[in-house]
């Protein structure tokens, strides 16, 4: 059982403090938004202005939560997230920001349960496997949008700056159109590995490889692969 912990008791848990600290540098190292190019908000919004540009202003904050919280203490696991505060996104003019609406279409339930229906064939097999951090694997290509850091995380020389902002350069997690940048990105990918999209009969997010007689499902971030059990190797090492 998951269960969300209040930024009061992260204050003082060393375990989830640990865990939400590991999750930022993981996006900071990733490149997530660019630092060096800081400005204060007031600076970009008014550019944006003169050159009749749009613009897009958010916050970046972090969600704790404690695995298996039924268990004694030693037995739990911290799990740390930050993410993109899409309910709040403002443009130039302090108006709320309107975005491209890049929906993402998962694979359904019954496209898995094809997929499972593969691998029960005599000599196949199904295997399962996730994308770490998938979002922020996809560049974004949206509006320019920037976002407001966590004070905590401030960067040497930021202190004294009114409203510090950094561009966002990867699809964060929480951002209304991350979901179909990284479903873009994903297919993308796929495609050039050999694996060919069945889009266009209607099977969004499912995949076949026609040399190696291998099916794959994505649903987000999860991947399930069926096909000949002497050719799965050679499936995720095409493009994992």
């Amino acid at each position: 059982m998951a269960k969300p912990v209040p930024p009061r008791e992260v204050r003082r848990n060393k375990r989830a403090q640990l865990a939400m600290d590991e999750e930022y540098q993981k996006l900071r190292r990733n490149f997530t938004w660019d630092e060096s190019r800081m400005r204060p908000w007031a600076q970009v919004a008014a550019e944006a202005r003169r050159n009749n540009l749009t613009a897009h202003v958010g916050m970046v904050f972090g969600i704790c939560v404690v695995k298996d919280s039924e268990l004694a203490e030693n037995l739990r696991k911290y799990k740390g997230r930050y993410v993109y505060q899409g309910s709040n996104v403002r443009d130039e003019n302090n108006d709320w920001a309107v975005f491209q609406d890049v929906g993402s279409t998962p694979a359904t339930i019954n496209a898995g349960r094809i997929c499972d229906a593969y691998g029960l064939m005599k000599g196949h097999t199904v295997q399962q496997s996730d994308a770490q951090q998938a979002y922020t694997q996809a560049p974004f290509r949206g509006e320019p949008t920037w976002v407001r850091l966590p004070r905590e995380y401030w960067p040497p020389g930021w202190e004294g700056v009114n409203d510090p902002v950094c561009p966002l350069v990867k699809a964060l997690y929480g951002h209304p159109d991350s979901g179909g940048y990284w479903e873009l990105h994903c297919e993308t990918l796929l495609e050039e590995a050999g694996f060919q999209s069945l889009r266009r009969v209607n099977w969004p997010s499912c995949f076949w490889h026609p040399r190696l007689k291998l099916l794959l499902t994505v649903y987000v971030d999860d991947f399930k692969l069926s096909g000949p059990e002497e050719n799965m190797a050679e499936g995720w090492s095409q493009w994992g």
